[in-house]
């Protein structure tokens, strides 16, 4: 992760800002000449200054759009391996938090080209590229996924309406074995999206989703907290198991 950044650590508060003076809840701290592992006060309360990882850094992009939360973007790593030297292809960038996430797990070696219609989101995610320290690994383009051109490719995400008309194109354009997932809160998306992908010829196809319940232990008391990260979206995966006929 990019130097410039420091990450400062208590027991129930996290900061992440450049290098310099850091404005905090109890006061503000220099952080200028601070080294990994020094401890810094700020009023009565003690930071231990660290390296940011790349979650620590992803959590404060800008947010431009609804993002594709981190359980989801674990759970398409989870399903597809996706790795060091992948070739990807992300539709509907958004804030371009999934973007990052893939990017972080194929590089240095590969690549994540992103595509974003809007011009003011197209922008928010070249600034969460340079934050993230990602630059030589995502690529931002401004323009339609439904016209890219990219080959070869083992995974293409989506997070656009009307992906059911992308997943013959999709199709194409994977190596073989290579994955397609899509993501949308609604499961009529995804109903259009499955029956396009079994036409296609996709295989291992499946439709999931991902829930996230905390607990917390108090007083000798343990419980599911009341809120909850529940559902976010559903994710239909599927993988090209056939020859492509050109």
């Amino acid at each position: 992760m990019p130097d410039e950044y420091v990450l400062l650590l208590s027991n129930e508060h996290r900061f992440v800002a450049k290098r310099g003076t850091i404005n905090t809840h109890v006061g503000s701290v220099d952080v200028s000449d601070a080294s990994y592992g020094d401890v810094i006060r700020a009023g009565d309360v003690t930071f231990l200054v660290a390296r940011p990882t790349f979650t620590d850094l992803l959590q404060t992009c800008r947010r431009a759009a609804q993002v594709v939360t981190l359980k989801d973007a674990v759970q398409i790593a989870a399903v597809t391996g996706v790795g060091r030297g992948w070739r990807c292809v992300d539709g509907g960038s958004g804030s371009g938090f999934l973007a990052l996430f893939i990017g972080h797990m194929v590089a240095p070696n590969g690549t994540v080209v992103t595509y974003e219609r809007r011009e003011d989101f197209h922008a928010t995610v070249q600034r969460n590229i340079q934050r993230c320290g990602l630059e030589d690994v995502v690529v931002a383009k401004h323009g339609d996924i439904a016209s890219f051109e990219e080959r070869d490719l083992d995974l293409v995400t989506l997070d656009v309406r009307g992906a059911e008309n992308l997943v013959a194109r999709v199709h194409r354009r994977l190596a073989p074995g290579g994955w397609l997932a899509v993501y949308s809160p609604q499961i009529e998306q995804q109903i259009a999206v499955r029956e396009t992908m079994e036409r296609e010829g996709y295989g291992r196809i499946v439709t999931m989703e991902t829930l996230r319940r905390t607990w917390q232990s108090r007083g000798g008391y343990t419980r599911p907290v009341t809120k909850g990260l529940l559902h976010t979206g559903f994710l239909t995966f599927g993988r090209r198991v056939t020859a492509i006929q050109e």
